[in-house]
């Protein structure tokens, strides 16, 4: 009868009447057929029965000493934990007027005394019916509307943070974000060292009043060291952690406690931020008001974070990257020739990725026209250097040894040189071949060779004819 409802639960429906009569039998009836059954007798006691467990139906007569069973359906409707109770009057009153009454004042359905036990039996399954699939559709509402919203978060951050310059730019990105999407008041992110014993505050981060500033300026100097801090436990656990008031943590929980009551920051939230099963970084937020865990909020926060990881770990790689392209363009500044980083492809393309100003002086071409067009690179071979070039690096991608290559090219003006390549190879996990390799002109050394060559051939023909 009641496959509408959860298996761990049996409705709970209140029967009001003054009639003692009334309610044995109703109670029985309702009992018998699997209903959970409270009774009152007059209105006052039924009030109190409602405010310590809420009903599921309310089965209410009208005429009562003290409260009316209008008067008590006006309470339970102008109250907004008890407004959405569904209440079936039951009544020997059958006036027009009567019935009109108490529909207006909220009441679902209407029995007249004396009743017929069946049809009370199928107005209550009725009227339970429509409850429960409200309760329902509501819950089901609110889950759509908070999936809509962790979506449009989702959207809006992933957006920002593809703007991103960098991997610290993303992160502080994001705890703007979700700063703004739940109402605290500053967020920040720590990068943990691989033992995560040795924590230091990232560049990016989120204040809603200047007032909690102090609390970031100081924070940014500190590097901690650690085996106790919350922030280890997080690494070690690489799960969410919510702290209460930080204000009133041990140092050993929380070490700027002192300066968090400063400032007036209490509740933190810590959510790692995981990449096969690295902690990239931790997002700490904190709040004024101290309040117990949320688990919604938790769950809010802990799932973007999963979904962010991806994008925040290729923004850590960019940067890396850049990062590792500029000292090498520091370091190629000094050194003579033309330093240079490729990628091979498991499909035979390459791929510049970066290449010294030293090309131009090499090959007439710039920097930026040789990552772009690479081919022009090979271009300036001749078809038998090009097809040794080819030749070793199949090679070269099987092996992964060193090498160093002698071959002319045909500068943009024109002109013939001779070049030495040296390079070194590395496999990458996705099995792109990493070239790092360093091309220098050779050409006075070549033509030097050539004369002391053409020198000793003359000396050996003035003997010859000697």
């Amino acid at each position: 009868m009641n496959s509408y409802l959860p298996l761990t639960s049996k409705p709970d429906i209140l029967l009001v009447d003054d009639n003692r009569e009334n309610l044995r039998l109703l109670s029985t009836m309702l009992s018998e057929c699997g209903y959970k059954v409270r009774k009152a007798i007059n209105g006052s006691l039924a009030l109190r029965a409602i405010e310590v467990t809420k009903p599921d139906l309310i089965l209410l007569d009208i005429n009562m000493p003290d409260f009316n069973g209008y008067e008590v359906c006006k309470k339970l409707k102008s109250n907004q934990h008890t407004a959405d109770i569904p209440v079936i009057f039951i009544s020997a009153l059958d006036e027009v007027l009567d019935k009109v009454k108490a529909f207006d004042l909220g009441g679902v359905d209407y029995i007249t005394k004396p009743f017929e036990l069946q049809e009370v039996l199928i107005r209550v399954k009725n009227q339970l019916t429509l409850f429960f699939q409200q309760k329902q559709l509501t819950l089901q509402q609110k889950v759509l509307v908070e999936q809509n919203a962790q979506l449009q978060l989702l959207l809006k951050t992933t957006l920002a943070i593809n703007e991103s310059d960098n991997f610290h730019s993303a992160l502080g990105v994001t705890l703007k974000q979700v700063c703004q999407k739940i109402g605290w008041n500053f967020g920040e992110f720590w990068l943990p060292n691989s033992q995560a014993t040795v924590f230091k505050s990232g560049e990016g981060w989120y204040a809603s009043n200047q007032r909690f500033e102090k609390f970031r300026h100081k924070s940014k100097k500190l590097t901690f060291a650690t085996n106790r801090d919350f922030l280890r436990e997080i690494c070690k656990s690489q799960q969410p952690c919510w702290l209460v008031d930080v204000s009133v943590e041990p140092r050993g929980i929380f070490q700027r406690n002192q300066l968090a009551q400063e400032v007036g920051l209490k509740t933190c939230l810590g959510v790692p931020i995981l990449f096969k099963d690295e902690v990239l970084a931790i997002l700490v937020f904190l709040k004024q008001e101290a309040s117990s865990p949320d688990a919604q909020l938790i769950e809010l926060v802990n799932s973007l974070a999963t979904q962010l990881s991806s994008f925040i770990q290729r923004k850590r790689s960019e940067s890396a990257l850049r990062e590792s392209q500029q000292q090498l363009a520091a370091m190629a500044a000094n050194i003579p020739g033309c330093v240079y980083r490729g990628v091979v492809h498991p499909d035979g393309k390459m791929k510049l990725l970066y290449i010294s100003e030293g090309e131009h002086d090499l090959s007439g071409l710039n920097p930026q026209t040789a990552v772009a067009e690479p081919e022009r690179l090979l271009e300036a071979m001749s078809p038998d250097s090009q097809a040794d070039f080819y030749k070793a690096l199949r090679a070269l991608a099987e092996s992964l040894e060193p090498i160093t290559q002698e071959y002319p090219i045909a500068s943009v003006n024109g002109e013939v040189k001779w070049v030495r390549n040296s390079a070194r190879y590395s496999l990458m996990d996705n099995g792109d071949v990493m070239i790092d390799g360093v091309a220098i002109d050779i050409s006075d050394r070549i033509a030097a060779e050539e004369r002391l060559r053409r020198l000793e051939q003359s000396l050996t023909n003035s003997n010859n004819s000697s």
